[in-house]
């Protein structure tokens, strides 16, 4: 397959960068159409290179992008489509000896570079997509925002790097990082490459700023050559799962909300009836206001959200809000909303193991048991985790116990939580919706209390969760505990909560 060659000029930042040549090669190919990469390659041994990753909604890696000052090669990986499944991709495992060599070739020149950092906005994502789609690693890589604002947010990072220098076009930094996903793998490869090698030469570009020499010399380099083949396949797929969640996100959200207008600010003010609506501010989202007119006939202003706070939230529009009278209909918003806070340290902890500051197979004995299939020779629970309990303290099941009658699953599980064995010590329930999984937690957590228990912590995925757990408690006369939920989750949504069932 040919090189595909374009030209390209960034439009990110006010400076003459000049033209930029950005050159498409399959791997599969790579072999016979490598000279430009390894001519980018050769006149940057030594010196740092950018990288960006092109992912398939499912996960894999479907291009990388390399670059230097004024060229960018894009690596085209071939992946094929399961049977009977159109949208699922996955990578082409090599069947030939020059698929191999393309592998090593970008190993040994690229990936494994023995001097010269690669530098990468989310390095972790590209880092652990190698592996998983490829069984490739990588080392000498630089998270550029480990280096930029708190936020980590690639226009936050990018404008506190250039400074005064040039002026930073914000709409367009945001564009390019919108998404990282590449839905149509075709089209991508014929038009749609400019934001890709765009988020590569930034990467590079940065990393040559005066500013940000100090900055990313402090930064740990990403290095999965030093972990061992069951840790990176654990992070890895853990990676690959919550990016396919973050995909299940909606892109596109119509509600009604009872709104008022600040003709001030030019804001529309929206409140949300119940937490699941609330409207979440997003550097990526764009809101469409139906606006009600006379005979049926109306329009639509198009805005952002300015700020979410609680039930409500002020949508900044563009057009001017001098309409008194007509009536506000649905809102949309288009784009997901911004990673919650704890998929923000998620990605933090992640990142951290990849650059060797958190050693996950010796620091967590919970991910060597649980999730690797053959934990170390020498591997102890902590002391203080395997004290059984004696005979006479185990907690017995008794159905006079509980407040509501159980099924025999129902009680089986509960006796199983009640055990304090070295054997006993994960208990997994799974069920559909409604068959009573909240039930047995609260049914245990009674027992175990009546038994002389205590100290036990109930901890969900998110609040709303939390606090469903905590009106079963409450539904079966325990009300002493303490609600641990977000700040704006406690303020603004759990009020009628805490009077109802106060500590």
């Amino acid at each position: 397959m040919s090189t595909a060659t374009r030209l390209l000029y960034q439009n990110v930042m006010g400076v003459d960068s000049g033209t930029l040549s950005v050159h498409i090669i399959s791997e599969l190919g790579l072999n016979e159409e490598q000279n430009q990469l390894r001519s980018l390659l050769e006149r940057n041994e030594g010196r740092a290179l950018g990288l960006a990753g092109g992912f398939a909604p499912t996960g894999e890696l479907v291009m990388l992008a390399i670059a230097d000052t004024s060229t960018i090669v894009i690596v085209e990986f071939e992946l094929k489509k399961s049977k009977g499944n159109e949208h699922d991709e996955r990578p082409v495992t090599p069947t030939s000896k020059a698929d191999t060599a393309a592998r090593v070739f970008l190993t040994q020149n690229l990936l494994r570079r023995t001097t010269g950092f690669l530098y990468a906005f989310d390095i972790a994502p590209i880092a652990l997509a190698l592996s998983q789609t490829f069984d490739l690693r990588i080392a000498n890589a630089i998270n550029v925002q480990s280096a930029g604002s708190k936020t980590r947010a690639p226009l936050a990072t990018v404008k506190q790097a250039i400074g005064d220098l040039h002026r930073v076009y914000d709409e367009n930094i945001n564009n390019i990082f919108r998404d990282d996903t590449i839905i149509d793998h075709l089209l991508a490869t014929k038009n749609g490459t400019s934001s890709l090698a765009q988020r590569a030469w930034i990467a590079h570009y940065i990393s040559q700023l005066p500013t940000m020499d100090d900055r990313l010399a402090q930064v740990p380099p990403v290095d999965t050559f030093r972990l061992s083949d069951e840790a990176l396949e654990f992070l890895a797929k853990s990676s690959k799962d919550s990016f396919q969640l973050e995909q299940k996100k909606p892109t596109e959200v119509t509600r009604q909300f009872a709104t008022s207008i600040d003709h001030k600010h030019n804001h529309i003010n929206a409140q949300a009836d119940r937490y699941q609506n609330k409207i979440r501010k997003g550097q990526h989202q764009r809101a469409f206001i139906d606006i009600g007119g006379r005979g049926g006939r109306g329009f639509t202003v198009d805005g952002q959200v300015a700020k979410s706070k609680g039930r409500t939230a002020k949508l900044a529009t563009t057009n001017s809000l001098s309409f008194v009278g007509k009536i506000i209909g649905s809102i949309k918003i288009v784009g997901r909303d911004d990673p919650t806070q704890a998929e923000i340290q998620r990605a933090q902890k992640v990142l951290e193991i990849l650059q060797g500051l958190i050693n996950l197979e010796h620091d967590n004995p919970w991910v060597q048991l649980i999730f690797f299939s053959s934990p170390r020779d020498d591997f102890q629970w902590p002391s203080a985790w395997t004290e059984e309990a004696n005979d006479a303290d185990i907690v017995k099941f008794r159905a006079d116990r509980v407040s509501r009658p159980l099924n025999p699953s129902q009680t089986k599980a509960v006796k199983q939580m009640l055990q304090q064995s070295n054997d006993g010590r994960l208990t997994v329930i799974q069920g559909p919706p409604g068959t009573g999984k909240t039930t047995v937690i609260a049914s245990f957590v009674q027992t175990a209390l009546d038994g002389g228990l205590s100290g036990i912590w109930l901890i969900a995925q998110s609040n709303v969760a939390v606090k469903n757990i905590a009106e079963k408690l409450a539904d079966f006369g325990l009300t002493k505990w303490k609600l641990l939920v977000s700040k704006e989750f406690f303020e603004y949504w759990s009020v009628l909560l805490l009077v109802v069932f106060p500590l």
